[in-house]
């Protein structure tokens, strides 16, 4: 990890507030509050100047609309040929109504099984695409591959069936929800290293062990650092396509019980986004869920459906869950788990909360499927200079850069089972940065760390 250099919590405070205006940030925001919502594709890579003297809650707003800009600008039409670069990105109606057969920049990053399962064979370079599955229809090629139930795991990805440390999510229709991790160009030229020079191929944990800690990029000249983003995906029904409630893509699903793959629409119903920042290198991480996975959302009719709950309060929940699958192992015709949301979305600072950053960037993303979509929280280091790593002694949270909030950062659709405190012990903890906090010797990613071979 970049060390951070020793200088005073104010000067340091002073320093990102300059690093902010230098590049580029509207001084009218900084005078008179939180930006207005923009579409705009290009990746943020500051969070928005405001009053250095702020709390960590009142500053929340800032890091919720760089979480939000993120969101859009990772959403955003890729252009044709050219995986990770956004098409137009600063014409709106780019992104209101997208060139027919597009993708979303985030789809053509690589994959985690891209970066990691090559066994002795290099990864491919950033430009290439990788061959399907043996097992999956030729007459498919080019459609996005979910073979995993879980959003970690071990290189062998067909033998992951659960969440992270924990079980797998039945939606409300039986179906397994899917889950993978992508990496942009950043992270992945980074971990698969030079052709020339085969110590710097940190996918081998040979190579990986003696260079501990990682530093990943940081942004440079506007480019974004390093990326990590984990998403969830449930199989759509009639009912769901119809609504348009949902980004849908079409994907070669694997049956881990008949061994075979089949093609479905899929929707988007959980997507984490971790950023590394130039005065941040603990990252930024923020968490989106479509609307109407735990309720039904705005502009919800009585009939919409409810990915994860019957709609009743039966079965009661208890830590947001119930229902949980007596197995890790897929099974036909799973039990749907009945999930609410331990967690609230938080509600302050008045005025200016994520449940109101929410509705007024719902209100700017109409007519298209994102309006759909919920900031459910933004964690971040609000003491950066206080980090210490475990290896050098470090507790959670009091040595991790003053997360905020320091518990309580979850996501319905990827740590179900993991919401409340007494649930997430002995699983690094209910939050983003306490999970990953065991990972910061590969610079907090658990990708890498476990994944490396």
């Amino acid at each position: 990890m970049v060390p951070i250099p020793p200088r005073s919590l104010v000067q340091f405070r002073r320093c990102l507030a300059l690093t902010a205006f230098a590049a580029g940030a509207n001084l009218s925001s900084f005078a008179q509050g939180v930006p207005a919502p923009a579409l705009v594709g290009n990746t943020p890579t500051i969070i928005p100047a405001h009053n250095i003297q702020l709390s960590p809650v009142d500053s929340r707003p800032f890091f919720d609309v760089f979480s939000w800009q993120s969101f859009i600008a990772l959403n955003w039409p890729a252009a044709a040929g050219q995986p990770g670069v956004p098409e137009q990105p600063s014409i709106a109606k780019v992104f209101q109504s997208p060139p027919a057969g597009s993708s979303v920049v985030w789809m053509t990053y690589k994959t985690s099984d891209d970066l990691f399962s090559t066994a002795n064979q290099r990864p491919l370079p950033w430009d290439e695409s990788a061959k399907p599955p043996a097992k999956a229809p030729a007459s498919k090629p080019g459609l996005p591959v979910f073979a995993r139930l879980s959003k970690a795991g071990s290189a062998d990805g067909l033998q992951d069936v659960q969440q992270a440390l924990s079980f797998p999510l039945v939606d409300q229709h039986r179906a397994y929800v899917r889950y993978e991790v992508r990496y942009n160009r950043p992270f992945y030229e980074h971990v698969r290293g030079d052709d020339q020079k085969q110590d710097s191929w940190l996918y081998l944990l040979k190579n990986l062990a003696p260079k501990e800690p990682v530093s990943l990029p940081i942004p440079t000249s506007g480019t974004p650092g390093a990326m990590m983003l984990k998403a969830s995906w449930r199989e759509m029904t009639k009912a769901d396509v119809a609504g348009k409630r949902f980004y849908t893509i079409q994907a070669l699903v694997y049956d881990p019980v008949a061994d075979t793959y089949q093609e479905k629409t899929m929707g988007l119903v959980g997507l984490h986004i971790a950023q590394k920042l130039a005065r941040f290198t603990e990252w930024i991480w923020s968490s989106f869920e479509q609307v109407d996975n735990v309720k039904r959302g705005p502009g919800a009719s009585d009939t919409t459906p409810i990915s994860f709950n019957n709609g009743t309060d039966k079965p009661a929940t208890d830590g947001g869950f119930a229902n949980r699958p007596a197995s890790k192992q897929p099974v036909p015709s799973p039990r749907p788990v009945q999930v609410t949301r331990f967690n609230p979305i938080p509600t302050t600072p008045a005025g200016n909360s994520t449940q109101e950053l929410n509705a007024k960037y719902q209100a700017a993303l109409s007519g298209t499927p994102w309006q759909y979509y919920e900031l459910i929280i933004t964690q971040w280091p609000s003491e950066p200079l206080t980090f210490k790593t475990m290896e050098d002694g470090g507790v959670y949270p009091a040595s991790c850069g003053g997360a905020f909030p320091a518990n309580g950062a979850t996501n319905t659709t990827m740590e179900t089972y993991l919401q409340a405190p007494n649930d997430a012990v002995g699983a690094g903890g209910n939050s983003c940065m306490s999970c990953h906090y065991r990972a910061g010797q590969a610079d907090f990613s658990w990708g890498l760390m476990r994944r490396a071979h």
